[in-house]
C-alpha cells in the first residue's frame, strides 16, 4: 500500500511529463482510515446547557443599625438553580464498525487532486439532565440511545513546485482540504432511561429526545451546521513545505 505522502504527491505533474494515474479508491480509503481511528475524539461532540448554574437566593435577614433605625440587609448565598443539560457522544468501537469509502477519484488537472468521502459509524448517546430550585434536586436521570452518523465530505489534494531565489532546487508545497461537508444521522433509538426499565424507559427516554426538540425546533439543524463548518476548517490544513534540497545535503 502506497503511503498518504506518496499519495498525495501522484497529482503533480510537469507539464513536460504525463500526467500519473490516480490512485485508487481503496488506497485512499485505507490510508484515511488509518489516519483517522487513532486520532477520533472521545467523546465525539459534548453539548453543555447552563449544567452548573447558580442564582444568588436570599437566606437569610441582617439587621444594620442607620442612626436610630434598624434597616434589613438581605443576605445572599449562590445555590444551585434552573435546568442543566448535558448531551454526549462517543463512537461506538470504532476499530470494527468506522466505514470508510472513497469514490469519484479525479485529477482534473496537473497538480490538484479530487475525491468525495463517506465515514459512517455507529454512536452512543448520553442525554444528563438535572432540575434545581434554590439549591434543592428536583429531579435527575439520564437517557442513553444510539444512532449511525454518517459524513460526506468533498476533498482536494493539491502540490506544487515553487523555486525561491538563490536555492537549487525548489520546495515541494502541498495541501490538503475538505471543501464541503454533510453530516446526518438515522435509526435514532433510545436504550435506557436511570430508575426504570422496560417500555416504560423507552417511553420516557423518547420523551426526552422530543422535549429537547420542542424546546429548540431549530437545535439539530443547528448542531449539523455548527458540525459541518467545524469539520471544513478541520480539514482545511495548512500548506506542507518540504525543501528538496534539504534531503540532498549531508548536512
Amino acid at each position: 500500500m502506497r503511503s498518504l505522502f506518496a499519495l498525495l504527491l501522484l497529482p503533480f505533474a510537469t507539464t513536460a511529463c504525463a500526467a500519473p494515474p490516480a490512485p485508487t479508491a481503496e488506497e485512499l480509503a485505507r490510508t484515511f482510515r488509518n489516519l483517522i481511528l487513532p486520532n477520533l475524539p472521545n467523546p465525539l461532540v459534548e453539548q453543555i446547557d447552563n449544567w452548573g448554574h447558580q442564582e444568588l437566593v436570599i437566606v437569610g435577614i441582617k439587621w444594620e443599625k442607620k442612626g436610630i433605625l434598624l434597616k434589613p440587609e438581605p443576605l445572599r448565598k449562590l445555590h444551585n438553580d434552573g435546568v442543566w443539560r448535558k448531551l454526549n457522544a462517543t463512537a461506538l468501537n470504532p476499530e470494527k464498525t468506522l466505514d470508510l469509502r472513497v469514490k469519484d477519484v479525479v485529477i482534473p488537472e496537473p497538480g490538484r487532486l479530487t475525491f468525495a468521502m463517506t465515514v459512517q459509524m455507529p454512536v452512543n448517546i448520553k442525554f444528563e439532565q438535572q432540575l434545581w430550585r434554590k439549591g434543592v434536586r428536583i429531579y435527575s436521570g439520564e437517557t442513553r440511545a444510539r444512532c449511525m452518523v454518517i459524513l460526506h465530505l468533498s476533498c482536494e489534494s493539491t502540490s506544487r513546485f515553487e523555486k525561491k531565489p538563490g536555492a537549487l532546487l525548489p520546495d515541494l508545497v502541498m495541501r490538503l482540504r475538505v471543501k464541503e461537508a454533510r453530516m446526518n444521522y438515522y435509526d435514532l433509538t433510545v436504550e435506557h432511561t436511570a430508575g426504570v426499565g422496560g417500555d416504560l424507559a423507552k417511553l420516557f427516554g423518547e420523551g426526552v429526545i422530543e422535549t429537547v426538540k420542542a424546546f429548540k425546533p431549530n437545535f439539530e439543524k443547528h448542531l449539523l451546521e455548527k458540525a459541518n463548518a467545524a469539520i471544513v476548517k478541520a480539514g482545511d490544513t495548512k500548506e506542507v513545505r518540504l525543501g528538496l534540497g534539504s534531503l540532498l545535503s549531508d548536512k
